[in-house]
Order: structure tokens, then C-alpha cells, then sequence
């Protein structure tokens, strides 16, 4: 029979593991083999906070009465203390929590006041105060090391991640998250569960939106599958709030069904934080009215009377910058001043400040001084992105930033001034380009991890496989790795309208596209006057773009005669119908110059060489304007280096017809075209030309790749080239694709080689025939190797027979 010391024991550890009711079991055993006084009131302890984590406020609360009447000694005492905080701080009363914290915590030491700092560490996280709420989990931390306690070390590490993430060091919480899951993961589905549940809000911080809506919808099953009443309703309300942005409709049922839960566990406390949540996402679904500030009004009035004056900031700025849009810009006053925010607030808070003050002065009429906060607020979130040192979590923040951005393109375009249309036009298309990028170091087990990768991708792996889990494992370890990197620090300027127009002199043209959500825009600017260009609603626009994709591909396909005709009939139609939309508009104000193009982000798969009014003219697409003119001039390839991937019929006659015009380059074909060769030739020339297979990763664009003969070479090996080719070919279907985040910023191949410091790439956003890719590349060498710049010869090697090649970057 096992002892009451042992019974214990395992209660505890269940705890940790999350195994409630087997916790129970186990404790209240235990409590009838007990015979010590002290031991007793450490089970009652214990059991009180099963109980309460279970969802039975009263057992929890008549337990912890149990415990205090036979409490003795002062340490004693001191654990009853600090499981009553807890038991008021899920009720709400979080004054009578600190209190009994701050008297607990003195009393004890070893684990018992790991605990204790733990507790009342999460009290202070709940309570916005996240340097004191570090420094108990750091302190609590040191203390389970010391006694060797790895579980508890976790869970310590772990909370100091969250609080990393609210204080917005992303690449720190991210670090610690990943650590503390190590170690906690495997202990039971709701120690993973509760990992996970915190790891979301990191990954909806990043932009890694559905990936983390994943991953707490299944931390809820995971919840309710073992009756965990509290924590589902934890979790549905951080799910809601996952899902604000994506599922408005979803996240606010939700929310009222997680504040519910919550309220039926007595845990007020969290019930709020639901209906905050909820409150938030009705502004998604229908225009906010005056009752729906009032109800705002009062759920913020509740939140501080229970200590979250964090939340109800944020509710209180959110209601302002509605207040402002409604039309009441002295509420707006008010509600701002309640919500004030200074440097130590996050970046939420900053930016929805903003965000609120530039509506109101909107409202005002002052259009300038909104136009400001806007800057301000962009500004802000340009500081935040420039710690991090990777492009997949730059692109995803970025959406931080894209209300604002869109409220200054719109303000700009009323205005009707060209100037302040390319300031804003370069400040949308700059959420992530404005931070000047930082090349990691090598990183070995990186490498390591990306070769498993590519054997495993040999074949995809059947879903659900060994081999599918462990893909996606190793998938997964490379990019959180990657986030982990810090970042320059550094934003660049944007460029002024002077300098542009200086720039493009007499033989080009900017023309940039915009796209305020109702309808397109062009702005075109050469050495004359600029132009602004109403090119209607957005509607028909979409409509042609449907099927676009799908036509190129078909038409670049072997089919028969017939077929292919009226494939490529109905390809031509629909380019000639963009063109018209799109093109015609603006070629009045081009002449016969050579035009760089800032596409917006619905046009970012758009085969531009290909539409009527571009063909034959050079044409280069850049990330902004910005971009192209710190990357123009290039000069001519003094060195240049092919590879020919496996299976593609004309691939080796491409590379090696194409190398036959430049003196001294090196080729890789057959069984030398690995992905270290191709690296290494990478690091050592001007050009790089890539003929293979290619495929667009749309979940995890940097997992994009080429197919070389030992497996893909993807956006993430990019890091290991010291030098990277100013000038990168890519002959290979679909690499010249990108993703759309939900910030509109483009994450694709293309991108990872410009992120990584090419120049200018060539490459197809769509399927290109192996004929048609063998004979046009070939010419554009034998221009380029006689000086033409890239997107020169691509226009003149094109000119009789459009393709959908298309320059990216600086082009000339």
C-alpha cells in the first residue's frame, strides 16, 4: 500500500502534468493515510487547487478554510496564504490577492516559494506590471534549478516567455517558449495544451495567423476532452481573440461562450478579459454605434474595478478611435486620456493610439496633423521590426501596421496632392522593406535540419505518415530557429519626391498602383508633372484576375492543338481585358519610356511583360521606390554561374547555350547541380542562372524552392551564401510566386533573394513551357553579356513573343 508521503508525491506531480482528476484521487487518498498535522495542510493545499482548477470554486474555497484552521507554522501558514491569493485572483478581487502574496512570499523558501513567485507573478502580468512579473519568474526560475526541479524550471521559463511577449520582445518570448516546451511538452497532452495555448498569442503576434488558430483550437479540445472547465475557458478566450482577424463572426461566439464558462467557475476575472474580446469583434462585423461605446464604456469601467486596467486601456482606445469615426471627437478626447499610453505599453496599445488620435483629427478636419500620428504610429512598428533578424516574422508583424498604412493612402489620395500619394504609396509597401536586413551566421544545425528536409521531400510523405510528423517537426524547428535571430535595428528613409523625379530623368517612369479597398489607383511620375489616375472600382479588376493564374498555367502545358488554342485564346482575352484596366490609362503619360512598376498587393502575381502596352518595353518591378533606387545602376556581370536541375528536357541545353556567352562561367549539370554546389558557385559570381523545377510554398513561402539533384534548394539556404549574385535568373515555374500575408506584404522566393541582397531577379509567376524558357533565356544572355541591363534585354528578347518572365527589383 503506498504511503501517504508517496500518494502526495504523484499528486503533485499529476499537477504538473495536468492530470486533474488524477490528481485528485490520488491527494484525497493521501489526505486518509495521513497522520501529519503539517503534511495535511500541504495536501488541503493542494487539493484546493485541483478543485478550483476543475471549476469548483466552493470545494476550492472550503479546502483552503480546512488548510487555514490547522496551519501552524509560520511557512505553513504561508502556503494557505498563497493559494487563497490564487483563489481571489480568479475571482476577480486582485487587491486581496497581492495582499496575501506579499505576505506569503517572505515566509517561504526552496520550491514552495518558486510557487508562491510563480503565482504571484501571473497576478502581475494580469495587472500589466511586467518587469515585476519577470523578475518573479526569474527569481522562481533560479530556485527550481536549484532544487532540481526541471518541470517546475520549465513552467517558469515558460511564463517569462509570455511576459516577454506583452512587454514586445517577440524574439525573446519566442526563445523561452521553445525551451520551457521541451521539457514540458511530453509530460501529457495538457501540459502541451497549456504551452501551446500561450505559444499562439506569440505566433498571432508574429502574423502567423492560421497557424495559430490551429494551434489553439486544438489546445481547446485538448482542454475539453479532459473537463478542464477553467482552462477551456481560458482557452476559447484566447482563441477568440486568435481569431479576431480572421473569423470576426467565430471569435465573437466564442468569446460569449468562453465568458460564460468562465463566469460558471466563479472566475469573473477572466469572464471580463472574454468579454472584451467579444466587444472587440463586433466592431468587425457590423459599423459600431453609440450603444456599442456605452456597453465599451462600462465593460472598461468593470475591468479596472478588478485590477486589469490593461485591457480596459485597450478597450478605451478602441472605443475612442470609434467615438472619433461616429462623429464625437470630444468622447474620443475623453476616452483617450483614460487609455493613455507611455513607453513601457506594448505596441498594440501604441499603435491603436495612434491609430485613435489620427481619426480624431481626421474628424477635425486636420488632415495633416492625422497624417502625422499616422507616420508615428508606422514608425513605431519599423522600431519593432528592426529586432528581428527574420524575414518570414518581418513580413508577418507587418499587418500590425496595415490599418494604418491603408487610412494614410486613402487620406492621401483625397487629398489629391501626387507628393503626399508616393509618400504614403512607398510607406504601405515599406511595412517591412524599411528595415534595413541583417545576414545571420551560418548556422550548422540549420543546415543540418534543411538536408533531412530535402530528403524527405524527395516524395512527399503520405499525410499522417512518421514521415509526414517529422517533416513537419523539422519544418517548423527551421523557422522558429530563423525567428530567433536578432535583427540590424536599423530603418531606413523614405524616398522624397524630388529625389525620385531627379532619378528617373527623361528615358523612365514610376508608375505605382494603389489600392484604398474600393478602388485602384495609378500614380505616374517622370520628369513632367505627375499624374494621378482613377482607374475605378475594384470590382472588375478582381474578377479578371480569378482565372488568371490558372490560364498562364494551362497555356505553358502540352495539350492538343485545339486545346491549346483556346487556352491560350483565353489567356490572351484576359490580358488584353487587364491591360485595358490597368495599362491603356497610363500609357498616354509613359511615351516610350522604360517604366518601374510598384505593384499593389492584389497585382503581385501579375505577368506585367505579358500585357498589351508593356510588351516590349522594359518594364522592372521593384519592392517600392524606394528600393529601386538604392539597388539601380548595376553594373555589368563580370562573372556568371549556371545550374541545370534534374527532369526538365531543355535544361542543360538552356545553361550551357546561355553559359557560351560569357567568358570564364562555370556550370553545374547532372549529378554535380547538388544545393552545396550550387551555394558555393552562388558565393563566387555576378549572375546566377537556375534551371529546374520550381514550387511555391504557399503555407511556408521560404520552404519555396528549386529542384536540384540532391532535393529542393529553398528561400532559407539563402543564408549561407556570403556574397550573394547581384543578378539571379530563375528559370523554374513558380518561383516568381509569393504568398500574401494579411499585411499584403509578398513573402516568395523572389523576395528571399532580394531580402538577401540580389539586385535584380528574373523569374516566372507562373508555368513557363521548357521550349519557350530555353529559347528566350538564351537571348537575353547574349544581350546581357553585351551589356544590356536585364530588364533591357528581357524586353528586347520578348518583344515578338510575350512571356511570363518578369524583372523584379532593379532591372537597370
Amino acid at each position: 500500500m503506498l504511503s501517504a508521503v508517496e500518494l502526495h508525491r504523484r499528486g503533485r506531480a499529476s499537477m504538473d502534468a495536468g492530470r486533474y482528476r488524477t490528481a485528485r484521487r490520488q491527494l484525497l487518498t493521501a489526505l486518509e493515510r495521513n497522520a501529519d498535522p503539517e503534511r495535511e495542510v500541504r495536501i488541503l493545499v493542494n487539493l484546493s487547487h485541483v478543485e478550483s482548477t476543475l471549476g469548483d470554486a466552493e470545494e476550492a474555497l472550503r479546502r483552503c478554510d480546512e488548510a487555514a484552521r490547522l496551519a501552524r507554522a509560520p511557512a505553513v501558514r504561508a502556503l494557505v496564504h498563497s493559494q487563497r491569493a490564487g483563489l481571489h485572483l480568479n475571482a476577480g478581487d486582485a487587491d486581496r490577492a497581492s495582499a496575501l502574496y506579499d505576505l506569503a512570499v517572505p515566509a517561504l523558501t526552496g520550491t514552495a516559494r518558486a510557487n508562491a513567485l510563480m503565482n504571484r507573478g501571473v497576478l502581475h502580468l494580469q495587472q500589466w506590471r511586467l518587469e515585476r512579473a519577470r523578475h518573479d519568474f526569474d527569481e522562481a526560475a533560479a530556485l527550481f534549478d536549484a532544487a532540481g526541479d526541471e518541470t517546475g524550471w520549465a513552467q517558469a521559463r515558460h511564463n517569462d516567455g509570455y511576459a516577454a511577449l506583452q512587454s514586445g520582445d517577440l524574439v525573446g518570448a519566442l526563445a523561452a517558449m521553445d525551451a520551457a516546451r521541451v521539457h514540458l511538452a511530453d509530460l501529457s497532452p495538457v501540459a502541451a495544451a497549456v504551452c501551446d495555448q500561450d505559444t499562439a498569442e506569440a505566433l498571432l503576434a508574429a502574423g502567423e495567423t492560421h497557424e495559430a488558430v490551429d494551434l489553439i483550437l486544438a489546445a481547446a479540445r485538448v482542454f475539453a476532452q479532459a473537463r478542464l472547465r477553467q482552462h477551456q475557458g481560458e482557452c476559447e478566450a484566447t482563441a477568440a481573440r486568435v481569431l479576431l482577424f480572421t473569423d470576426p463572426r467565430r471569435s465573437r461566439r466564442l468569446a460569449r461562450q468562453a465568458a460564460r464558462r468562465l463566469r460558471g467557475t466563479g472566475s469573473e476575472w477572466w469572464a471580463l478579459r472574454a468579454d472584451t474580446v467579444a466587444l472587440a469583434a463586433e466592431t468587425s462585423i457590423a459599423p459600431p454605434t453609440v450603444a456599442w461605446l456605452d456597453r465599451a464604456e462600462e465593460t472598461s469601467g468593470a475591468l479596472r474595478q478588478h485590477g486589469l486596467d490593461h485591457f480596459a486601456q485597450l478597450l478605451d482606445l478602441l472605443a475612442a478611435r470609434f467615438a472619433a469615426v461616429l462623429g464625437d471627437p470630444e468622447r474620443a478626447t475623453l476616452l483617450l486620456k483614460r487609455g493613455r499610453t507611455t513607453e513601457r505599453d506594448g505596441l498594440t496599445e501604441r499603435l491603436l493610439e495612434r491609430s485613435a488620435m489620427a481619426a480624431r483629427s481626421l474628424v477635425r478636419g486636420r488632415r495633416r496633423e492625422g497624417l502625422a500620428h499616422l507616420r508615428r504610429g508606422l514608425d513605431l512598428l519599423h522600431d519593432w521590426q528592426s529586432s528581428f533578424g527574420s524575414l518570414d516574422l518581418a513580413v508577418g508583424v507587418a499587418g500590425s501596421g496595415r490599418a494604418l498604412a491603408l487610412t494614410g493612402i486613402r487620406e492621401a489620395l483625397a487629398s489629391g496632392d501626387p507628393s503626399l500619394v508616393l509618400e504614403w504609396s512607398e510607406r504601405a509597401r515599406e511595412l517591412t522593406s524599411r528595415v534595413v536586413p541583417v545576414r545571420p551566421p551560418v548556422d550548422a544545425d540549420a543546415a543540418d535540419d534543411l538536408t533531412q528536409i530535402r530528403q524527405l521531400t524527395v516524395e512527399e510523405p503520405d499525410e499522417g505518415s512518421p514521415e509526414a510528423r517529422e517533416l513537419a517537426r523539422l519544418r517548423d524547428r527551421v523557422r522558429h530557429r530563423a525567428w530567433l535571430e536578432r535583427g540590424s535595428g536599423e530603418v531606413g528613409d523614405v524616398v522624397e519626391p524630388a529625389e525620385l523625379t531627379d532619378s528617373l530623368g527623361d528615358r523612365d517612369a514610376l508608375v505605382s498602383y494603389l489600392w484604398d479597398r474600393r478602388r485602384v489607383h495609378a500614380l505616374v511620375i517622370t520628369d513632367g508633372d505627375p499624374v494621378l489616375l482613377d482607374l475605378g472600382p475594384h470590382g472588375p479588376l478582381v474578377e479578371r484576375l480569378g482565372g488568371l493564374q490558372a490560364d498562364l498555367d494551362m497555356a505553358a502545358a502540352t495539350l492538343m492543338p485545339a486545346m491549346q488554342r483556346a487556352v491560350r485564346g483565353s489567356r490572351d482575352r484576359r490580358l488584353v481585358e487587364l491591360s485595358r484596366l490597368l495599362v491603356d490609362p497610363v500609357l498616354p503619360h509613359l511615351g516610350d519610356r522604360r517604366v518601374v512598376i510598384t505593384p499593389a498587393g492584389l497585382l503581385s502575381g501579375l505577368p506585367w511583360s505579358m500585357l498589351p502596352g508593356f510588351t516590349g518595353r522594359p518594364v522592372t518591378v521593384p519592392v517600392t521606390a524606394t528600393r529601386w533606387l538604392a539597388t539601380r545602376d548595376l553594373r555589368a556581370p563580370r562573372s556568371a554561374g549556371f545550374v541545370a536541375g534534374p527532369g526538365v528536357a531543355r535544361a542543360v541545353e538552356e545553361v550551357k547555350q546561355s553559359a557560351a556567352h560569357w567568358t570564364g562561367s562555370s556550370a553545374l549539370t547532372d549529378a554535380s547541380a547538388t544545393v552545396a554546389a550550387t551555394l558555393d558557385l552562388a558565393d563566387g559570381v555576378d549572375l546566377l542562372h537556375v534551371s529546374a523545377h520550381g514550387r511555391h510554398a504557399a503555407e511556408n513561402p521560404l520552404f519555396s524552392g528549386v529542384l536540384l539533384e540532391d532535393g529542393p534548394l529553398f528561400g532559407y539556404d539563402l543564408d549561407r551564401i556570403a556574397t550573394v549574385p547581384q543578378i539571379v535568373i530563375l528559370s523554374a515555374c513558380e518561383v516568381g510566386r509569393s504568398t500574401q500575408r494579411w499585411a499584403e506584404e509578398s513573402l516568395g522566393m523572389v523576395t528571399a533573394w532580394l531580402h538577401a541582397g540580389a539586385r535584380c531577379v528574373i523569374a516566372s509567376p507562373a508555368a513557363v513551357a521548357d521550349d519557350e524558357a530555353c529559347e528566350v533565356l538564351q537571348d537575353v544572355h547574349q544581350l546581357m553579356a553585351a551589356g544590356t541591363p536585364p530588364a533591357v534585354a528581357l524586353a528586347e528578347a520578348t518583344g515578338d513573343r510575350p512571356t511570363s518572365f518578369v524583372c523584379f527589383g532593379a532591372g537597370w
